[in-house]
C-alpha cells in the first residue's frame, strides 16, 4: 500500500532544521543504528534495509516495497519564500490499506516531534582540542573542521600556546557554514574561496559578520541554538586573546 500525506512546516523554521528535525523523529521510531537514510536537497528516503531501498529504486519507485520505507519531500510555496509544504509518503508490502491507521498515528507523532528541538550537544575536551557536537554519530564518519586560534611569532611561525580549539564534525559545521560564506568570496589571492581540504585564516572583523549571521540562524534553527551559542562564544573569547582564528578541514 501506499499512503500519502501533506503538512504545512513552520515558516520561521530553516529547511535545514526541518530536516534535522525528521530525521531526529526517524531515529526515534526505528533506533539510531537501525534503517538506512538517503539525504538529497529537499528529500530524506528512510528504510530498515538498504536492500528494500534499492529495490524500490530500480523497480522504478513502486506503491509497493518488501519493508516499509518512508519518503519525505519538501516543496517550496512560493519561490524563495522559505516556506515549505512537507510531502510524506509510506510505502509497504501490503496490498491492502490496513497500515493507513498506523501511519496516521505517525504522521500525528512527527508533527509532534517537529514542534520540538531535536538534539542535546555532546561536549567532549582532549588535551588541546574540545569535540563538540550536536547531530553527529559515530558511524557517520570523521570528516570535520578545526578552529584554532592564530597568532605568529616574531618568525612569522605560529605562535604556540595560544589556547584549545574546537573539533566539529560536517554533519554539524554545515550550519555554522552559513554564516561563514558571508566572508567568501574574497579578494586576497588563493584566497578567494573556502577551502575544505586545507587551512583558512579568517580575521577579527569577517568573525564579527559571520557572528551576527550565527545570531539569526539560532533564532530560525533552535535545535542548534545551543550549539551555535557555544561556538559564538568560544570565537568571542578567543578574539579576545587573537586577532585570527584559523579552520582547518580534513576533506
Amino acid at each position: 500500500m501506499r499512503y500519502d500525506t501533506e503538512i504545512a512546516c513552520t515558516s520561521y523554521l530553516t529547511l535545514h532544521e526541518q530536516k534535522r528535525r525528521i530525521k531526529s523523529f526517524l531515529i526515534e521510531y526505528f533506533g539510531a543504528a537501525h534503517f538506512f537514510l538517503v539525504e538529497t536537497g529537499f528529500s530524506i528516503t528512510a528504510v530498515q534495509e538498504e536492500t528494500a531501498f534499492f529495490e524500490w529504486i530500480n523497480a522504478g519507485k513502486p506503491d509497493r516495497t518488501t519493508k516499509e520505507l518512508f519518503h519525505f519531500k519538501w516543496m517550496e510555496q512560493q519561490k524563495r519564500s522559505g516556506h515549505f509544504l512537507l510531502k510524506c509518503s509510506f510505502y509497504n508490502r501490503l496490498e491492502d490499506n490496513g497500515r493507513q491507521k498506523q501511519f496516521e498515528k505517525i504522521v500525528l507523532q512527527m508533527k509532534a516531534h517537529m514542534e520540538h528541538p531535536a538534539s542535546t550537544l555532546r561536549i567532549t575536551q582532549k588535551e588541546k582540542i574540545i569535540d563538540v557536537r550536536q547531530f553527529h554519530h559515530r558511524a557517520d564518519g570523521k570528516i570535520g573542521y578545526g578552529l584554532y586560534p592564530y597568532a605568529e611569532d616574531e618568525k612569522g611561525h605560529w605562535r604556540e600556546n595560544l589556547g584549545v580549539g574546537l573539533w566539529i564534525y560536517r554533519e554539524d559545521f554545515h550550519l555554522l557554514y552559513e554564516g561563514i560564506k558571508e566572508v567568501y568570496p574574497r579578494k586576497e589571492k588563493d584566497f578567494e574561496n573556502f577551502d575544505d581540504t586545507g587551512m583558512n585564516f579568517i580575521r577579527k572583523s569577517e568573525w564579527k559578520v559571520i557572528l551576527n549571521h550565527w545570531s539569526k540562524l539560532a533564532i530560525s534553527n533552535p535545535s542548534s541554538a545551543e550549539f551555535i551559542d557555544y561556538v559564538s562564544r568560544w570565537v568571542i573569547a578567543t578574539l579576545e586573546q587573537v586577532d585570527e582564528i584559523a579552520i582547518e578541514g580534513n576533506l
